[in-house]
């Protein structure tokens, strides 16, 4: 007995072809769009804005150091902007050397926009390497990249050395609220 396998093929007419494709098109319009949307979305709560930091050493002797430096700075609420290796970073020309008596120097670091003016401050020194002991004058820090350019400065004066008073490799400052001026 012989098996009869029977196939049917359903032939569209052009129009139908026509109209079926162009759903399908549609679909796919409306599903891209629809992505792309959520893409915008979420890439504007997480705006990225640019942080330029200029931090001031004192002019004393030996208010130098060649420790590793980090920063972390954030706004009276939401994220912090955590760097742990400041240096990195650094704006200035090939073969500078950072964080030595009288320096004024500058950095550049992306992150995520702060929701407000930058307020809250940690400066921390690792205290090691060739006179780990340091004198910072004032850390400024500019956010840009968000509708308006915010900037802060911290009036650290203090050393971020283990053998100097206050005996600290950090100093913070909360500046919520308060407006500082250049020294």
């Amino acid at each position: 007995m012989a098996s009869h396998t029977t196939t049917h093929t359903l032939a569209l007419a052009p129009q139908q072809n026509y109209q079926e494709t162009s759903m399908k098109s549609s679909s796919m319009i409306v599903l891209t769009t629809c992505c792309l949307l959520a893409l915008a979305a979420s890439h504007a709560s997480a705006a990225q804005c640019t942080f330029e930091i200029i931090i001031k050493t004192g002019g004393r002797k030996n208010a130098g150091t060649d420790s590793r430096v980090s920063l972390q700075i954030s706004a009276a609420s939401g994220p912090t902007l955590e760097i742990t290796n400041l240096e990195s970073w650094g704006e200035m020309s090939a073969g500078h050397d950072y964080f030595e008596s009288g320096n004024l120097d500058r950095f550049s670091v992306p992150g995520k926009c702060l929701p407000s003016e930058p307020c809250k401050m940690l400066l921390k020194s690792d205290g090691k390497g060739n006179k780990p002991g340091w004198y910072v004058d004032y850390v400024m820090v500019t956010q840009l990249g968000s509708a308006s350019s915010k900037q802060h400065l911290w009036s650290v004066n203090q050393w971020l050395a283990l053998d100097e008073a206050p005996h600290k490799l950090s100093a913070s400052s909360n500046g919520c609220g308060f407006a500082a001026e250049l020294p």
